[in-house]
């Protein structure tokens, strides 16, 4: 038996109702054959919709992950997409994000000089951004993060070894990713930046809803975290954050 090649790059997708947006994501992954041959895709779908399902299984000839079942939300599927695929580097994507092709055929020539203990992180557009967000997130690892959000998991490519040791809080349902990120920065681990858009990033996530329970998570994440003076005086920060968000000024979130 031929052994299996290994790709140099996963891309983790979790799904939820969101059957036409899983397509258009895969479409873009499947529509260069530089992408496709290169990309091992895993698709960790939360079996709610009966649609997604019966399309997924038409697929298993070039999708090699693919779990349909109920889960505990995007973080545990996220936890058992990256433990599941065997490539050095992991990327997760959400049903309907687009990929910067170009961006990401750069990628694939250059993957193999990356050092596998850094991060690996690009910018991220968003589409439709709300009020007061900006339209693109440019590539940051920097003490920023301690006061707001400004590394998009989709924009970071991780180290598959390095993310395998670590897991995504489930119960932090909103910012599980940003409470990674954070943790990951304060251990001092780096990340090599890169200019370019990675992709669009589609509308309507749950930690682009800035409501209380938003800002609730945020400070569970920070306390969890955090150290030190700094750490206390976040509850009045987000305090801050949460009313200018609501009377509408253009404050980052």
């Amino acid at each position: 038996m031929t052994p299996m090649k290994i790709k140099q790059l996963a891309v983790v997708i979790p799904v939820k109702d969101n059957f036409q947006g899983l397509q258009k994501t895969l479409e873009v992954l499947w529509e260069e054959t530089a992408i496709s041959e290169h990309v091992e895709i895993a698709v960790v779908d939360a079996g709610t919709c009966p649609e997604t399902s019966h399309w997924l299984l038409l697929q298993d000839h070039r999708i090699e992950h693919i779990r349909s079942a109920k889960d505990n939300g995007v973080y545990d599927a996220m936890n058992y997409g990256k433990n599941t695929v065997n490539a050095p580097w992991i990327w997760f994507l959400g049903a309907g994000d687009t990929p910067n092709q170009e961006t990401l055929c750069s990628v694939l020539d250059s993957i193999k000089t990356w050092d596998a203990q850094q991060l690996q992180i690009h910018g991220v557009a968003l589409e439709d951004p709300e009020s007061g967000v900006p339209a693109h997130y440019p590539a940051r690892w920097d003490s920023s993060m301690i006061w707001r959000n400004t590394t998009h998991h989709q924009g970071v490519i991780y180290p598959a070894e390095q993310l395998k040791a670590h897991a995504f809080n489930v119960e932090h349902s909103i910012l599980a990713d940003y409470g990674l990120h954070l943790s990951l920065f304060q251990q001092g681990i780096e990340a090599q930046l890169h200019p370019k858009t990675i992709c669009k990033v589609e509308a309507g996530g749950v930690s682009r809803r800035f409501n209380a329970n938003l800002y609730c998570e945020e400070w569970k994440v920070k306390k969890s975290v955090l150290q030190g003076p700094t750490k206390w005086v976040h509850p009045l920060w987000l305090l801050v954050k949460y009313v200018f968000k609501k009377s509408g000024w253009p404050v980052r979130a």
